[in-house]
């Protein structure tokens, strides 16, 4: 929230922000500087108020600077903006009701500006409009592209003026684009048209040119859902920003459904859910190409979203091969345990409060198959979940532990595919195994586990966990105490009174060495070799041993009593006895 402070005050930390200092017209040609100027010269008519607040956007739609001007009794009001790079920008200007920015917002003008050399913005309070002015002018556009228009009133000088918050409404003609109530347009045929903006008999349009968009084929198109309207937020540029770094070879394309929001996390970079090509660069900044704004009203904590982007992702930018990255907070199988979010699975939307369950992730995916999906996000390697998802995917990779924030390291995993797209997929999916080890080499306190589970050996897993089951249960007695104390010694990941997740190798081992049950001990040694077949590649650091690169929930009968009703709702429940063995287990 702008806080109200005394113009003075925000000039003075104006100036100190600026290279070049508050006054004059720069330090050279170099520099972009932009003067905005409050008009409070006219008389009390139209929509009157006393302060604006002027917000300045960068093409993405990233906040570049913010500053607030108050009518003091002078008949204008100047501001500096400078060291501005030349581009399209974004400039919203807000008019208040009261000094410092006080009361509500009774006016608004928004514009889309060219900056190639300095100019000075005036915004005119206390006028009349008598034309609207819709921008960006003369825009081309492809066919599933989205662009967003902006309006602002005009008075009888030509100067910029203020209309009343929401006011607009939007149109199109032509047949070959649609615009929703924000002035997001998405172009849909090719052809000739025009978008308009109207309010209480005023109109003003511009054209617009719809291309076909050509698609071609890739080799390898990776499609990152990247749900970042939680407190992961500031991870996901670093991450884009790595995309871009190893995104040099166009047989590897990466394709990001990104979300954030201002509303939750102030700090994020945008508000809203976006569609990106990543195009190569070395630089600090996203550079990418911004295919769709989708606006502010899409819950990526919902199965259909996903499925959604997938669909679009592949007829899009089809290729001979797919991977499905999910980019978010996981909590293995389970419901979140967050009495805030108790409904959370695996990426969380703090905006909707939603996220998506594990027993969804069959209709999320649909019919659509992929050859490596990799979950950037908690605790999901465990065989409850890869089940779900076995016939989707040829791999499925991700960790059994909570992994840093940071996530993957997309530059180091995804070199290999860069460098050698014709690879095997198997060879390339070790590429997030050493990733994932490199690049946290020089973090040893960061718990780091990684695999590769080869889902044709997932039946054959599943049947010996199932067989493995059976024994424990004609066994129950005489291993009482043996499972408490395995249950109590396995390895464990993020482990919580109601989150038993365990290694099931080393679950096996502990209960092979520790019982003298001949079928106790042969469904344990069968169970390891089929975790051998299954995981391809497995990797931790020091912090993570014992880890073998598949876990599974080994709660007592008691804690599963607490989500039972939801174990049944998953495949591998309706598919082996594991289900059967956590109801009595001791």
């Amino acid at each position: 929230m702008f806080k109200r402070i005394s113009l003075s005050i925000l000039l003075a930390a104006l100036c100190a922000s600026l290279l070049t200092g508050c006054g004059g017209g720069g330090g050279g040609s170099s520099i972009i500087n932009l003067v905005v100027s409050s008009d409070w010269s006219h008389l009390d008519r139209g929509i009157t108020g006393k302060s604006m607040k002027w917000s300045l956007y960068d093409s993405a739609e990233t906040l570049q600077r913010a500053i607030a001007l108050s009518d003091n009794g002078s008949l204008t009001q100047q501001a500096l903006i400078s060291n501005l790079a030349k581009g399209q920008y974004h400039l919203k200007v807000e008019l208040y009701e009261d000094p410092d920015l006080g009361g509500s917002v009774v006016g608004v003008l928004d514009e889309a500006i060219t900056l190639n050399s300095s100019r000075t913005y005036t915004a005119v309070a206390n006028t009349d409009p008598v034309s609207i002015k819709v921008t960006p002018q003369n825009v081309t556009l492809k066919t599933g592209q989205s662009k967003r228009f902006y309006a602002a009133g005009y008075n009888a000088q030509k100067k910029a003026t203020f209309i009343s918050p929401g006011s607009f409404a939007w149109s199109t003609t032509g047949g070959v684009a649609t615009v929703g109530s924000d002035g997001l347009l998405l172009g849909t045929s090719a052809g000739n048209g025009t978008v308009v903006a109207s309010v209480t008999g005023l109109e003003g349009s511009t054209s617009i040119k719809v291309e076909e968009n050509q698609i071609t084929q890739s080799k390898w198109t990776v499609l990152v859902y990247m749900n970042a309207a939680n407190d992961l937020y500031t991870f996901s540029e670093t991450n884009v920003n790595q995309m871009e770094t190893v995104a040099g070879n166009p047989d590897v394309r990466f394709v990001v459904q990104w979300k954030q929001s201002t509303d939750r996390y102030s700090g994020s970079t945008f508000n809203g859910t976006r569609r990106y090509l990543v195009r190569p660069d070395n630089t600090s900044n996203i550079v990418s190409d911004l295919v769709q704004d989708m606006g502010t009203n899409v819950d990526m904590g919902s199965k259909t979203t996903l499925h959604d982007f997938i669909e679009w992702g592949k007829t899009n930018y089809p290729a001979d091969r797919y991977v499905l990255i999910i980019w978010n907070h996981g909590n293995g199988w389970k419901r979140g345990i967050d009495q805030n979010y108790p409904t959370r699975g695996v990426s969380y939307d703090d905006e909707t409060g939603n996220s998506i369950q594990t027993w969804e992730l069959a209709q999320a995916l649909g019919s659509n198959h992929f050859d490596i999906i990799a979950w950037d996000a908690s605790l999901m390697q465990m065989i409850e979940v890869a089940d779900e998802i076995r016939d989707q995917a040829d791999y499925v990779v991700g960790s059994e532990e909570s992994p840093p924030g940071e996530g993957y390291p997309y530059d180091l995993v995804f070199q290999g595919f860069r460098d050698n797209p014709d690879a095997t997929t198997l060879s390339l999916s070790k590429g997030f195994v050493d990733g994932m080890l490199a690049g946290y080499a020089g973090s040893p306190t960061k718990k780091i586990t990684q695999s590769v589970l080869d889902t044709s050996e997932i039946s054959n897993l599943n049947a010996k966990i199932s067989a493995l089951a059976q024994v424990l249960i004609d066994n129950k007695s005489a291993l009482e105490l043996l499972i408490a104390q395995v249950r109590t010694n396995a390895k464990s990941f993020s482990p919580l009174s109601n989150r038993v997740y365990r290694d099931l190798w080393d679950v096996c081992d502990r209960l092979q060495t520790g019982s003298s049950i001949t079928e106790v001990q042969s469904a344990c040694a069968d169970v390891k070799a089929a975790i051998e077949l299954a995981v391809k590649w497995e990797g931790h650091n020091t912090t993570s041993n014992g880890s073998h690169g598949v876990s599974i929930d080994f709660s007592s009968a008691t804690t599963f009593s607490g989500f039972s009703d939801d174990y049944v709702q998953l495949r591998f429940s309706n598919e082996t006895l594991w289900n059967e063995w956590l109801t009595v287990a001791p």
